[in-house]
């Protein structure tokens, strides 16, 4: 099963597509980084409303921890 397929499975943001994985070492840790980008053809939705909205975040990228596998 691809990395993508279990995030997909584990943590799925609708809306959005999982995009490229690269694989990085941080000290003795092995860090992954994902890309999340919209989906094509989806209307975006305010995540404190819920309701439709005018287009997506255009912040500069960030990083976010999660859970270690």
């Amino acid at each position: 099963m691809q990395l993508k397929s279990i995030l997909n499975f584990v943590q799925p943001h609708q809306g959005f597509v999982y995009g490229a994985v690269h694989q990085r070492n941080k000290g003795q840790r092995t860090v992954l980084d994902i890309e999340i980008r919209p989906r094509k053809n989806r209307q975006p939705v305010c995540s404190r409303c819920g309701k439709p909205g005018p287009g997506y975040d255009t912040l500069p990228v960030r990083r976010f921890e999660f859970v270690p596998l």
